[in-house]
C-alpha cells in the first residue's frame, strides 16, 4: 500500500492529503473492532476535479504569508487546514496527531493521566457525558450535562473533543482549571483538578442485592479491552452465590470498545444479530455464535439513563431486542456512529498522525439506529419501564459511589443521606415479583 508522507512544497502536501488520502496501515476501530480495509487511492478524474479547489487553498496560504503580521508556522497552517476539513463533517470526526493518537489508545486500556471524564460536543460546546468513578472530575462534582466552557483560562469554543483532552491531560500531580456551567445553573463555576493517572477498573460492585431472592447486582462503568474478561469472573462469583436473575448496571457509562460490548451481549444470546454495521464502505453484520453455551435462563434487568451512551446502547439493544433483559430507567443517549481510525505513517512506518472518521451508523437488531442527529427526535432507546430521575437525584447517586476513602466522601455537603436509587429499587421489585 502507499503512505502519506508530508513534504515541504505546498501543492504536493494538499495533492497529497486531499486526494491521494491512502494509508500504510488501514487498521481501524469501530468502537473497539478491529480488523483491515484496503484503501484505494482517489481516481485520476477526481483529481482533476479538485484542481480548483487546491488552487484555492494555494491562494488562501499565500495570503496568509503575505499578510499576516508575522510568519506562519507552515506546519501548523497545514495541520489545522486538515483538522478543519475532517472536524467539520459531525461531532465525531477528528484528526489526530501522533501525541493525540497515542492518548487515544490509552483511553481504550482505561489507564491515562488526566481527570476522568467522557466528552462530546453538543451544539458547539464540550459537554460531559459522564465522569469515570474513582477520578478527579467525578470527586470534584462535575455532572453529566455540565459543559465546559475554558481550559486554564482560554476558550473551549470551536474545540474538538481531541483538542479538548488534549489540553486537559498533563503531568500527574499537575493542576487543570476548567470553568464549568452545571446543567440547568445560571452562573458558572471555577473547578481546579489535580491531574492524576486514571486507572479505571470497568466491573464493579458485584453482589447479591436480595439474598432471599439471589438477585445478582454488578455495575459496568466503561468498556474496555478486558470488560468482557471481568464481566465474566463477576458473574462467575453470582453464580457460585446460586444468583437467579440480575442486574446490569450501564447509568453513566459512555461507551468505549463496541468489541467488548459484543463480546458480552453474546454470554446472553445464543444466535441471531448483534448488530449491523450500515455505511458506504461496509455493510456488516455481526451475529451472536454462543449456542448451547449463552445463559438463557436467568432473568436481566438492564439499567440505563441518559449516560449511557455508545457501546452501552449496542449492549442494551441487542439484549432488549433479543427478549433476554427488560430495560428500566430513563432515554439512552443517543450514539449510533461508528468511527473507524486510520493511521497514518510515514515512510520509516512510524505513526504521525490518526484520523478518526465516522464510517458506518449502526443498528440493533429491530433495525432501529440510535443515532441523535439533528432534528431527529427518536434517537436512543426508550426503557421498557420509564424511572425517570431529575439532575439533582442523578447527582446524589454519583455520591454514592464515592470511595469512602476519598476526602469527597467526608465533605458535609456531599451528604446523600435518606437518597434512594428508585431505578435500581424498581428493578429489584421486578425480578422479585416477576413484572
Amino acid at each position: 500500500m502507499k503512505s502519506i508522507r508530508y513534504q515541504k512544497g505546498l501543492n504536493a502536501v494538499f495533492l497529497i492529503v486531499l486526494l491521494s488520502m491512502t494509508f500504510l496501515v488501514g487498521k481501524t476501530i469501530f468502537d473497539g473492532k478491529c480488523f483491515y480495509l484496503r484503501a484505494a487511492g482517489t481516481a485520476p478524474s477526481a483529481a482533476q476535479n479538485n484542481q480548483k479547489t487546491l488552487q484555492d487553498i494555494d491562494n488562501i496560504y499565500q495570503l496568509i504569508k503575505d499578510n499576516f503580521f508575522k510568519e506562519p508556522n507552515k506546519d501548523e497552517v497545514f495541520e489545522n487546514a486538515i483538522k478543519g476539513m475532517v472536524s467539520g463533517l459531525d461531532p465525531y470526526s477528528v484528526y489526530m496527531d501522533a501525541d493525540e493518537y497515542n492518548t487515544f489508545v490509552s483511553d481504550t486500556k482505561g489507564e491515562y493521566g488526566g481527570i476522568g471524564v467522557e466528552i462530546s460536543v453538543e451544539d458547539g460546546i464540550i459537554t460531559v457525558i459522564a465522569p469515570f468513578e474513582d477520578t478527579p472530575a467525578f470527586r470534584a462534582g462535575i455532572l453529566p450535562g455540565d459543559k465546559i466552557l475554558e481550559i486554564n483560562g482560554e476558550s473551549t469554543d470551536g474545540l474538538t473533543t481531541a483538542d479538548c483532552s488534549k489540553r486537559v491531560r498533563g503531568k500527574p500531580g499537575t493542576t487543570v482549571t476548567l470553568k464549568i456551567l452545571h446543567k440547568e445553573a445560571e452562573a458558572t463555576v471555577d473547578i481546579t483538578l489535580v491531574r492524576e493517572i486514571i486507572n479505571m477498573k470497568s466491573v464493579k460492585d458485584v453482589k447479591l442485592v436480595d439474598r432471599k431472592a439471589h438477585i445478582g447486582y454488578l455495575r459496568v462503568t466503561a468498556f474496555q479491552e478486558d470488560t468482557a474478561d471481568l464481566f465474566d469472573e463477576a458473574i462467575k462469583k453470582l453464580q457460585d452465590k446460586q444468583m437467579k436473575s440480575l442486574i446490569i448496571d450501564l447509568r453513566f457509562n459512555g461507551g468505549g470498545l463496541m468489541d467488548a460490548s459484543l463480546k458480552m451481549a453474546n454470554r446472553f444470546i445464543p444466535s441471531g444479530i448483534l448488530i449491523s454495521l450500515k455505511g458506504k464502505t461496509m455493510n456488516e453484520e455481526i451475529k451472536a455464535d454462543s449456542g448451547d453455551k449463552a445463559i438463557t435462563a436467568t432473568p436481566i434487568v438492564i439499567l440505563v439513563n441518559g449516560s449511557s451512551a455508545s457501546a452501552s446502547e449496542i449492549f442494551s439493544g441487542a439484549l432488549h431486542d433479543h427478549h433476554r433483559a427488560t430495560l428500566i430507567g430513563s432515554h439512552t443517549y443517543g450514539k449510533g456512529s461508528v468511527q473507524s481510525i486510520f493511521t497514518i505513517r510515514d515512510a520509516k512506518k512510524n505513526v504521525t498522525g490518526a484520523v478518526k472518521l465516522t464510517t458506518a451508523r449502526y443498528y440493533t437488531p429491530a433495525g432501529k439506529c440510535l443515532e441523535r442527529d439533528k432534528g431527529v427526535k427518536d434517537f436512543g432507546i426508550e426503557p421498557d419501564i420509564l424511572v425517570e430521575m431529575s439532575p439533582q437525584e442523578e447527582a446524589k447517586l454519583l455520591k454514592t459511589r464515592l470511595n469512602p476513602a476519598s476526602k469527597a466522601a467526608d465533605d458535609p455537603d456531599e451528604d446523600t443521606a435518606g437518597f434512594t436509587d428508585a431505578q435500581l429499587e424498581r428493578a429489584i421489585k421486578f425480578l422479585q415479583e416477576g413484572k
